[in-house]
């Protein structure tokens, strides 16, 4: 049998339970059949206990059809639960009134509807009024009953007068259990059913939650094959193109052919090895050509298309953790790209700082545009802005600082800046990696 449902915001609100189930419509109609069952017994228990007695009680007959009147509409108990809480009530009154002998299943009935009101009816504060009207008629009845025919010269506080207070006492106990207990069931069903609510929220949210990891699990795929695919592509494709222009010198195509080639491969073995991070499951991270000592292979890949690139270090150099080391490479990486396909460029300048507690790097170029051109107009027209959306997303992980825009003297800068702490132990200096004196930032 389900529990009732209730909103959880105090008296004054209006609830109404949902429709009944069949199950719960059945229950309920064998539940009046128990007790008319069990009134029976107490019924005809209370008659032989009464037979020989001076008592008047009422015919068989009658006290059946009583029993039955008083039975019967529990079996309504929660379509109606204030109807049926008056009907019993007012049954209740006028079979005693009328001698029925027994009061243990009258009394069952009774605490069955007034919890009943309690817990389903409509309004908490109907209920509460209803039960005590019922409350009042029939202990009000009973003080009549009982303290009518006592002589006025009875002493007040003889053996009768204490039964009478007895009962009083123990039948209003009996009715203030049966509202306590039926405002508890409905007020346990309420946090039930905000339970319940919560519960369908927490999914939902999960839901939600789950589909934006999923999407910025995308977005972030995208940009590493963006990273990892773009720059070779780019290579690829001027490659191509030199080796088209040249099909009449065999030489020179036979090498960008052979360039063509590499390339391809190498982008091959990338992606291979950012599908095996992908499909790890502890995401540790692959060995491959990033991170600062690729640097110089990275400037002479792209030397060999045709751009003038100058690279220079500065300061003492330290070791930095990978993660930096990769976030840099890839700004460069991503830089010299876009003069590639789109600042029309003929020299580029890459610089890579060791400061005191961080380490940059900086890429500017002499390509078209300069202080008078967007961002958008020089580098971004046929980009799909993952590649700048990836460098800045890279540089924010580690707290670092990005700066992309045109430069005042012309062309476009690139500049990133990552928080590094200088360890006791320095790597040795890679001898591809010319020394220059530190030239000042333009």
């Amino acid at each position: 049998m389900s529990v009732p449902v209730c909103p959880a915001d105090g008296d004054e609100t209006v609830w109404r339970p949902g429709p009944l189930t069949r199950r719960q419509a059945r229950a309920d109609v064998w539940l009046a059949a128990a007790l008319l069952g069990l009134g029976l017994v107490t019924w005809w228990l209370a008659s032989v206990a009464v037979e020989d007695s001076d008592v008047s009680t009422a015919p068989p007959l009658e006290a059946i059809a009583w029993l039955v009147a008083l039975c019967a509409p529990t079996a309504l108990r929660r379509r109606a639960p204030l109807s049926v809480m008056v009907v019993v009530s007012a049954v209740l009154v006028l079979s005693q009134l009328r001698g029925y002998p027994d009061s243990t299943a009258p009394s069952i009935v009774e605490f069955l509807v007034v919890y009943t009101a309690n817990a389903w009816a409509r309004s908490r504060r109907a209920a509460l009024v209803g039960s005590a009207v019922v409350t009042v008629a029939v202990l009000g009845w009973f003080g009549v009953a009982v303290l009518g025919p006592l002589q006025q010269g009875d002493p007040v506080l003889s053996s009768t007068v204490a039964g009478v207070v007895y009962s009083f006492v123990l039948n209003l106990l009996f009715f203030v259990s049966a509202v306590w207990f039926g405002r508890s069931s409905r007020v346990s069903a309420a946090r039930l059913r905000a339970l319940e609510r919560a519960g369908v929220d927490l999914r939902a949210a999960q839901e939600l939650v789950a589909d934006r990891a999923i999407g910025e699990e995308r977005a972030r795929i995208a940009r590493e094959l963006h990273d990892v695919v773009a720059h070779h592509v780019a290579v690829i494709a001027i490659q191509a193109g030199a080796a088209r222009r040249t099909l009449h010198r065999p030489e020179i195509a036979s090498g960008a052919l052979g360039a063509v080639e590499s390339t391809a491969r190498t982008a091959i073995d990338e992606l291979e090895r950012l599908l095996t991070v992908l499909r790890a499951q502890d995401g540790a991270p692959h060995d491959g050509p990033t991170g600062l000592a690729a640097l110089p292979q990275l400037v002479a890949d792209t030397r060999r298309l045709g751009l003038d690139v100058r690279f220079s270090t500065h300061g003492e150099r330290f070791d930095v953790p990978d993660s930096v080391g990769v976030t840099l490479f890839r700004v460069v990486q991503e830089a010299l790209t876009n003069t590639l396909k789109h600042a029309s460029a003929g020299v580029a300048d890459v610089r890579l700082r060791f400061r005191d507690r961080a380490v940059e790097v900086e890429v500017t170029d002499d390509g078209v545009g300069g202080a008078a051109t967007s961002p958008t107009q020089q580098h971004g027209s046929a980009g799909s802005g993952l590649g700048q959306r990836g460098m800045r997303e890279r540089v924010d992980l580690h707290g670092g600082e990005l700066h992309v825009g045109p430069h005042a003297k012309g062309g476009y800068r690139v500049r990133a800046v990552l928080p590094a702490v200088r360890t006791a132990t320095a790597a040795p200096e890679d001898p591809a990696l010319p020394r220059s004196r530190e030239a000042p930032a333009r």
